[in-house]
């Protein structure tokens, strides 16, 4: 007891010395949390920590129990464009990749200034999306497309850098954006984006970036919002958005009356939170509207109505709705939620939706998009894009693909380089990507890795090759794949130490673990039904094989740990990432002088510099409290405090310890452990099946100020990610994948929203792939 009193005194006492007054209570309450990551005699305490996020979770679930829409979303079977029926379309000359360009430059646009998404921190200009369309074309004509991927609208995370579209990543921060960056939603650039003299060696591109934009022939529609340098997992962190209109640090510079004003739209703006809303519930509105002047059946022919849908796409109306009166109604209903009067007075940003009081009839609708890839899983779920990419840290990628019901595929730790993408935890970052399908993830999966050797021309012809990793730049890759031929290799095992007769049932090798250490009491009814369902279909219908993994095995012990573990490690990690950004060699160049008769904004006070600083200590400290939001600071703050020397080995070490353990309780289920070894073990698994979050989109209201919600603490969103996180502390490939129980779902509501995992071994990504199809093709 004295010695976590002095933990707690010492922690206190470099809060204090930060002076941000603001901060204190955040700190104090990440510094109980941090206490009960270790004890002090370096053995990580069977704490009841993980207990309290989870019932921080159920109060935030609790929340967003509020009286919803009973009826269920529509979901018509021609709704989601896919890949393959784009390339289809493409190959067959049925329509144009300037006219599928055009219709998701259409979508992004309706999503952005109609529907207020804030998926978007840059849409580029129309003109942009155009040339790299009009090459794609002439390379259809021409019969040399590069991939299936050629001529298809994709987005890429604002943490990656893109070339000359997006030479500087921001990360969804302030302290890293470049004005030249900023351009206008309605169609107009900067001199940079439209300076086509930049030679290609000149820009600074990432790798993954230049895979898909060059290699594969994609057409980038626009970077993504994202959490603040990743994070979050609720999406209201983003530090920028297309909606600041340009209203960034750097902007606030000068002592003049003018310049106050300008540093007080910006205090004012820091403090409210830009989220980055989940469009199901629009989504849902909007096929309502569409059933309601058009008629389907099965017989229809899919490819035709989307080359309706497609050719008559506007930038008003890329839906296609006929009743303009109820799509104008829909859209201030959109307007009242989204843009409520600020503090100052001006409710002119609330236009006549505020005539009609929302809240007399329903609660609020607008709901929570995950984090940290928000924006990445918006794009794809409102379909202005069909491949984003995007990084995922502890389930950045598969929280947001289970909240919007798309795919979020994260493959085997350092499978796709990450020079170009912004660090923030080095050590667990894995680039992958959102999908609308795993159809489509299996796709860009083969397009990205090398493996895809499909004809550009037939549809139909086909031919797998294995992957050179040897050629990758993270040396990480060529360790997990050191056999030269990714993920078949397994396959091929299993089918000659399994022979079977059965040709139909596609899983029939496959061994699918179920994991009791992941079987929480604090599970909904509604994910467990649908946990059991699906495994139930891989059974009966996949012809898998079910295998009860006991906690012999995998011990939920070391489960329930390694939500602790992964906030130690990843906090302390971006401690040491983004010391960089101090102001002298990254980040905003803020000019002292210009915030010397600064003191009368209100909330500058709380910014002010200690006056024992030296002049470089303050411009260093300044620069990151006006760069850094919040949730950046707290977590620095975290990090920073774990790795002092009197904290290092009692937090840091024993939270690695933690990660090991976790790593070799999952590794040692896997079957192509014993394979590789010469051996078969009827015990072992190929893959695990375990649900992607135990929680629901939250419901969020701007009404309620910057908070977004009712009692929402920092530290309670921790637990979304508490299934995700084992997995990302051991490299493991995953993907999250929609489901549905078996159950009535007639009084199911937008925001019940369910996600299963599927994860393997460490190269097992076809496998993974495999079984997650298998889900996907029975929801």
């Amino acid at each position: 007891m004295m010695m976590r009193h002095r933990h707690c005194q010492l922690l206190q006492s470099s809060i204090r010395s930060v002076n941000h007054h603001h901060h204190r209570r955040h700190c104090r309450e990440l510094s109980i949390l941090i206490r009960s990551y270790a004890s002090s005699n370096n053995i990580i305490q069977k704490h009841l920590h993980c207990k309290t996020i989870l019932s921080k979770q159920q109060q935030c679930r609790s929340i967003t129990t509020q009286q919803a829409s009973p009826s269920p979303p529509i979901q018509h079977p021609h709704q989601r464009l896919t890949i393959s029926r784009a390339t289809h379309l493409l190959n067959s000359h049925k329509l144009t990749p300037q006219q599928l360009c055009q219709h998701a430059h259409n979508l992004a646009t309706f999503g952005e200034h109609s529907l207020h998404l804030n998926a978007y921190i840059k849409l580029l200009p129309w003109n942009n999306v155009l040339q790299q369309a009009q090459l794609s074309q002439d390379r259809i004509t021409n019969g040399q497309r590069k991939s299936w991927l050629d001529g298809i609208p994709v987005t890429v995370k604002a943490n990656v850098a893109v070339g000359r579209w997006w030479m500087m990543p921001s990360s969804s921060s302030a302290i890293l954006m470049d004005e030249r960056d900023n351009n206008d939603i309605n169609g107009t650039a900067s001199d940079f984006n439209n300076n086509n003299d930049i030679e290609d060696e000149e820009v600074y591109e990432s790798d993954i970036a230049k895979k898909l934009l060059k290699e594969c022939g994609a057409v980038l529609i626009g970077i993504t919002n994202m959490d603040e340098f990743g994070m979050g997992s609720l999406g209201l962190n983003s530090g920028i958005s297309l909606q600041d209109s340009g209203n960034h640090c750097n902007n606030v510079t000068g002592s003049s009356t003018d310049d106050s004003k300008q540093a007080q739209q910006y205090f004012d703006k820091k403090q409210y939170a830009n989220p980055i809303y989940n469009p199901l519930p629009w989504m849902h509105r909007l096929s309502m509207l569409q059933s309601h002047n058009q008629h389907y059946n099965d017989n229809d022919d899919p490819d035709q109505y989307w080359i309706e849908q497609i050719q008559n796409s506007t930038m008003q109306n890329p839906h296609g709705i006929s009743d303009e009166d109820a799509l104008e109604e829909l859209l201030n209903e959109v307007r009242y939620w989204t843009q409520p009067p600020h503090n100052d007075g001006d409710s002119s940003t609330n236009i006549e939706a505020s005539s009609r009081d929302y809240t007399a009839t329903t609660t609020s609708p607008l709901l929570s998009s995950g984090g940290s890839s928000s924006g990445a899983a918006v794009t794809i779920a409102h379909g202005s894009s069909l491949l984003s990419i995007g990084t995922d840290t502890g389930g950045s990628l598969r929280l947001p693909a289970a909240w919007t019901s798309t795919v979020g595929f994260k493959p085997t730790y350092g499978t796709f380089s990450r020079y170009g993408v912004v660090s923030y935890a080095s050590s667990l970052d894995t680039v992958g990507f959102v999908t609308g399908s795993v159809e489509c993830a299996r796709i860009g999966w083969e397009c990205l890795s090398g493996s895809d050797r499909r004809s550009k021309s037939n549809d139909d012809d086909y031919e797998r090759s294995c992957v050179d990793f040897n050629k990758s730049r993270d040396a990480t890759a060529r360790v997990y794949h050191d056999d030269g031929c990714y993920g078949l290799l397994t396959s091929q095992q299993h089918q000659q130490q399994e022979p079977t007769t059965d040709t139909v049932k596609p899983l029939a090798n496959i061994r699918i673990g179920i994991p009791n250490a992941f079987s929480l009491h604090e599970t909904p009814p509604l994910i467990a039904n649908a946990w059991s369902a699906a495994a139930n279909t891989l059974q009966n219908i996949g012809g898998a094989t079910l295998v009860p993994i006991p906690e012999s095995v995998v011990s939920s012990e070391w489960i329930k740990l390694s939500c602790a573990a992964y906030y130690v490690l990843a906090c302390a990690e971006a401690s040491s990432n983004l010391s960089r950004y101090d102001g002298v060699r990254f980040g905003l160049d803020v000019d002292l002088n210009d915030f010397a008769n600064l003191d009368n904004v209100q909330g500058y006070e709380e910014y002010h510099p200690l006056s024992n600083m030296t002049a470089l200590e303050e411009k260093i400290s300044t620069t990151r409290v006006l760069g850094f939001g919040d949730e950046v600071q707290r977590r620095v703050l975290a990090g920073t405090s774990v790795l002092s020397s009197d904290r290092f080995h009692t937090h840091y070490e024993a939270a690695a310890v933690v990660r090991a353990k976790v790593s070799q309780s999952i590794e040692r289920a896997f079957r192509s452990t014993a394979i590789n070894n010469g051996g078969v073990d009827d015990d072992k698994v190929d893959v695990m099946l375990v649900p992607t979050a135990l929680s629901f989109p939250c419901t969020l209201n701007p009404h309620l100020g910057d908070r977004m919600m009712d009692d929402m603490d920092p530290t309670a969103a921790f637990g979304n990610d508490v299934m995700t996180i084992p997995i990302s502390l051991g490299g493991f490939p995953s993907i999250s994948v929609p489901a549905q129980d078996d159950n009535d779902n007639s009084d199911r509501r937008e925001k019940d929203v369910v996600g299963l995992q599927v994860f393997g071994m460490r190269g097992s990504e076809d496998i993974v792939l495999q079984v997650a199809n298998a889900i996907n093709n029975s929801s």
